[in-house]
């Protein structure tokens, strides 16, 4: 237990302090169950909790934990989590579809019983929950470009031109961070829900800019690798004027791998005749007309203060067909 105590401390970025109950505690608890769990009571920012140490080799299926999880808090008065040693990713996507809290040791810590309560407070890994690049470009394609809804992952990465893993990978952080639902077994589909405008509010919160870093350079790159970005992008779309600069977008990998054959000699912090952005994802999977796609841009200013790019902004969703619908 002291690896799991470590583990969720080094997760969350809070001490723990646990303490084994003794059974004699537990009278009112079903004697099955004390001989499946250690039980251990401790304080999580602020909440009292329970962990349930599993030490039972037998295997419960899912709706086996959400009744007992069900029963112990009924119980206990307060939220239950299951220590659970290795279990197949079928098994713990089921979990999460229970919504069932669990721990397992150097794996996955899933409570959503108490991610009201932890977004209130100063949480490593919860301030920084992003999409994925690749789970990021799947919404903003399905929102602009092509409804992906219902099909399969191989569809999807044929349309998106990324390797069937990667889309694997995507949809399963999606469905992790409640954005999409999957179908099938053998041949996995992605189900969005119908509203994109709802679809495009929830994942907001968990979508960051592409652009990783902006550098300036004097090189021509080839057109088939940046797209037109930043500024520009934004007099294109909206009513803002240009300010004269030159701005590309241009994904990291590509850029890197011109510097490397030479293409790219001088890049500077602080000058150059092109204004670089380095994304996290290719741009070109979702331009239009070799402008970065609107709510790629939006994701690129959505933290300014300033008012006249924040009306550009409510210009950029008005122009996306989907926003009104």
């Amino acid at each position: 237990m002291n690896n799991v105590i470590e583990y969720i401390q080094e997760i969350i970025g809070h001490k723990i302090n646990l303490e084994r109950v003794g059974k004699e505690k537990l009278k009112n608890i079903p004697i099955y169950i004390l001989n499946d769990y250690n039980i251990w009571k401790g304080e999580l920012f602020g909440k009292t909790i329970f962990l349930l140490e599993k030490i039972s080799p037998e295997h419960f299926t899912p709706l086996q934990y959400e009744k007992q999880m069900g029963l112990l808090e009924k119980k206990l008065q307060n939220p239950i989590v299951f220590v659970l040693p290795e279990i197949k990713s079928y098994d713990r996507n089921r979990l999460v579809r229970r919504r069932i809290n669990f721990i397992i040791n150097n794996k996955q810590v899933f409570i959503p019983h108490l991610l009201v309560d932890l977004k209130e407070y100063q949480i490593k890994p919860l301030q920084n929950i992003f999409l994925q690049p690749a789970a990021q470009v799947i919404v903003l394609f399905h929102l602009q470009r092509q409804s992906l809804n219902e099909m399969t992952y191989k569809q999807i990465a044929g349309l998106l031109q990324y390797p069937y893993l990667t889309i694997s990978r995507a949809v399963e952080n999606l469905f992790l961070l409640g954005i999409c639902n999957t179908e099938g077994k053998k041949e996995k589909r992605i189900v969005f829900e119908t509203d994109k405008k709802k679809l495009w509010e929830k994942a907001l919160p968990l979508m960051r800019t592409p652009a990783k870093k902006k550098v300036f350079i004097n090189e021509n790159l080839p057109d088939n690798m940046v797209f037109k970005a930043n500024m520009n992008a934004l007099a294109f779309y909206t009513n803002m004027n240009d300010d004269g600069h030159k701005y590309y977008a241009v994904n990291h990998l590509d850029f890197l791998n011109l510097k490397k054959e030479k293409e790219i000699k001088t890049i500077s912090n602080y000058d150059g005749d092109y204004i670089i952005e380095l994304w996290r994802y290719n741009p070109g999977r979702l331009a239009v007309n070799n402008y970065v796609d609107p709510l790629s841009l939006y994701l690129c200013y959505k933290s300014t203060t300033d008012e006249r790019e924040e009306m550009a902004l409510e210009q950029l969703l008005e122009k996306v067909k989907w926003y009104e619908e």
